[in-house]
């Protein structure tokens, strides 16, 4: 049985763009990390029993096809954290 990892699901309330961060190894941890990386930001925690970021990112699309049954919402681009990071300079948050 393999470990879960908490990942930050962050969606952008300007375009709707959803952003996927590492989190941590525990979900307070990545709790706190979302309170501190993204104040003013709607964020949820979910775990995914990988830290590699592809993987993570591949499993975020299925779970959006699985809610939604809308491919290209599913499909749609995932922010990381470089992208994130510019995004929160531009708007000096």
């Amino acid at each position: 049985m393999s470990a879960n990892y908490y990942w930050i699901v962050a969606i952008d309330n300007d375009s709707g763009k959803p952003y996927l961060i590492y989190g941590g190894a525990s979900e307070e941890e990545a709790r706190q990390k979302g309170l501190e990386m993204l104040p003013g930001m709607d964020f949820e925690i979910r775990p995914f029993p990988t830290r590699n970021l592809s993987r993570a990112s591949s499993m975020l699309k299925g779970k959006r096809l699985e809610d939604t049954h809308s491919l290209s919402k599913a499909s749609q681009r995932i922010g990381h954290n470089r992208s994130l990071s510019r995004r929160l300079k531009r708007h000096d948050w």
